[in-house]
């Protein structure tokens, strides 16, 4: 585990972000029509392990490949994206609307150790498939022995610690 200089100005800058972030998904940001009462749309993830290997699937039906970015950021595997507007048109009578569009973002704190240019991501049938191979073995706990020898004898010329004299 490492030691991380803690930054109370970074850590309330995330958390804006987050704020802002949970506000927009729920259609409530800054500078938008409180009228609109569209709902984010968030695609599903399933994360599986296979062996030391991390595989993420993001459901993005509708979505065209161009359209999606995925990126690693100190650690933080990110999917964004924007899933296409439909024109709506007064007057076509719809019953029923329950389809969503608008952009959309996913984030995962990956293990420490993962080397982002080793993630590989493949997009087939609306699924968005993200391999990032070690990452559960970089994540298991390093423990290194270290062995007790025998004191060797030595001369208080060699000997860089000095005891203490008793006067």
């Amino acid at each position: 585990m490492a030691i991380l200089r803690w930054d109370p100005f970074g850590e309330m800058l995330r958390m804006q972000r987050d704020v802002d972030s949970i506000l927009s998904r729920m259609g409530m940001a800054e500078g938008r029509s409180r009228e609109v009462s569209t709902v984010a749309w968030m695609p599903k993830i399933d994360v599986q392990q296979k062996g030391d290997d991390i595989v993420v699937h993001a459901e993005l039906p509708g979505v065209k490949p161009e359209d999606v970015d995925s990126e690693v950021t100190d650690g933080v595997l990110t999917i964004k994206g924007e899933r296409g507007t439909e024109d709506r048109r007064e007057g076509e009578g719809w019953l029923v609307r329950e389809s969503n569009h608008g952009s959309f973002e996913r984030s995962l704190v990956l293990p420490e150790g993962v080397d982002p240019a080793s993630i590989s991501a493949d997009f087939k049938d609306g699924v968005l498939v993200l391999h990032v191979p070690k990452a559960l073995e970089a994540a298991k706990p390093k423990t290194t022995k270290i062995a007790l020898g025998e004191a060797k004898p030595t001369t208080g010329e060699e000997d860089p610690v000095k005891q203490p004299t008793s006067a």
